[in-house]
């Protein structure tokens, strides 16, 4: 509920939730130098009710094709692939843009000077 101060208008949609949802937390993939991290992520337990604007605003669906990352299709996972020019920043992408993360270990495996 600490999210309503910022988001008002969540706190109807918090109160709608049923008590014996599941967990709230994603699994996201991040490339690194030495192979794919698996990583948990839990934001805050109100974060499904976001609507999609919010969830945009939070920089949860894809950074290329607008996809809903919330909706955890089989085929489209969370991955998390800065953009170049603005490394530092969460970007996450649904895996279909950015080749489920190969193109960028590729990069980061050259750069370590390792053969992917």
């Amino acid at each position: 509920m600490h999210l309503v101060r910022w988001m008002p208008s969540l706190k109807q949609s918090v109160e709608q939730i049923p008590e014996d949802s599941p967990g709230w937390g994603f699994t996201m993939f991040e490339r690194r130098a030495e192979g794919m991290a698996v990583m948990g992520v839990a934001l805050a337990a109100d974060w499904p009710a976001w609507s999609e604007k919010q969830a945009r605003a939070a920089r949860l669906l894809c950074a290329e094709y607008d996809y809903d990352l919330r909706r955890r299709g089989e085929d489209l996972l969370p991955y998390y692939i800065p953009a170049p020019e603005k490394p530092n920043k969460l970007r996450l992408v649904c895996g279909q843009c950015c080749n489920d993360g190969m193109d960028e270990m590729g990069r980061l495996a050259a750069l370590a000077g390792r053969l992917s």
